[in-house]
């Protein structure tokens, strides 16, 4: 399609762990679980893992069940880390800021400490292999009670300074509002990691403004903002950063059709600083430079449009503004030789 994309220096600010692993690694691991885990032998792995091209947020979540039953130890967390970095790597990617939610991954007995270790020592070495960065976003999850969302707070507040750059809220949204989780998000705060809340994803454009109230610096997805006319002003006003996921947005919101009908072009036209990510390679078989090339073909982006898109990414790292600086100047320096 457009393969001026392939070779450029890119992002993927909002792209979860559970959801981004490579199919045959999940049906791979999938037959060493032990007996009373093991999913029956007419159980269709590659249907149950992509969900339907339309299908409600919830419904697209069970996919989840699967990749979370294989992620139960190290070793299965590490190579899964380490090998969404490497996929990553490979098509250009100079900086990635992975999430999952430690707490869904101790049912085997691992401690939540050594869950984001196992996660840091993959991404680690991936680092040493490819010339790129990455981070670690730790979820809390809205349908949970809020004491397990306070916990994973105070985890990733421990490896602040090790490799967790953030905190956020992910599930389902409808009937889960944000505030319900206001104290893990002051923890997070108070330790110094950056916020970023789901909201508006598949419903619920208020869920947005209370984000924002509670100290969100991004939104992940934000897709139904255009229907709240005042918050989308404040999001305008305050620069705050939309984490836009194309096909994932597509599949389960149910305001569209087609890419073209995606609010996303509205939102860059407007000023509000939109960066383009994956959210689950995996259940949406795809990666950044199938969602860039799929916003391209469908708003007709120039150049110019597509560098903006790419500098806001690189502003909106959660990362030091020397890093931000670095990240900034080798997407200046692509469009500039290209």
């Amino acid at each position: 399609m457009n393969s001026w994309v392939q070779g450029l220096p890119k992002f993927d600010l909002h792209v979860h762990l559970d959801g981004s692993m490579r199919p045959e690694t999940v049906i791979e691991l999938a037959q060493f679980l032990p007996p009373d885990r093991r999913f029956p032998p007419d159980f269709d792995l590659h249907k149950a893992l992509t969900p339907p091209q339309r299908c409600t947020l919830e419904e697209y979540l069970q996919a989840f069940k699967i990749t979370g039953a294989v992620l139960q130890s190290e070793e299965t967390l590490e190579r899964a880390a380490y090998e969404l970095c490497e996929d990553a790597a490979r098509e250009d990617v100079i900086y990635m800021e992975i999430r999952f939610a430690p707490l869904l991954h101790v049912k085997q007995g691992l401690f939540p400490n050594q869950v984001i270790e196992s996660v840091l020592t993959g991404m680690r070495r991936a680092e040493e292999t490819y010339p790129f960065r990455t981070s670690l976003i730790v979820c809390g999850l809205k349908h949970e009670p809020p004491e397990r969302s306070i916990e994973t707070a105070q985890l990733g507040a421990e490896y602040r300074d090790a490799g967790v750059v953030g905190f956020d809220l992910a599930g389902p949204e409808n009937g889960f509002p944000p505030a319900l989780h206001h104290e893990a998000i002051e923890i997070a705060r108070r330790s110094g990691l950056h916020v970023t809340i789901h909201a508006g994803e598949g419903c619920c454009p208020a869920h947005i403004r209370e984000a924002i109230d509670l100290g969100a610096e991004r939104i992940g997805h934000g897709v139904y903002l255009y229907q709240d006319p005042e918050t989308e002003k404040i999001v305008r006003e305050r620069g705050i950063t939309l984490e836009v996921c194309p096909t994932s947005n597509l599949q389960i919101s149910g305001v569209m059709n087609s890419y073209s009908e995606h609010p996303f072009k509205r939102y860059l036209d407007e000023g509000i600083p939109v960066t383009i990510n994956t959210d689950n390679r995996l259940m949406s078989q795809i990666d950044v430079t199938h969602e860039l090339e799929q916003m391209i073909e469908a708003f007709s982006l120039s150049r110019d449009q597509v560098k903006d898109i790419l500098l806001n990414s690189a502003s909106a790292a959660f990362v030091s503004e020397e890093v931000r600086e670095l990240l900034r100047k080798q997407v200046t320096q692509a469009f500039r030789l290209s």
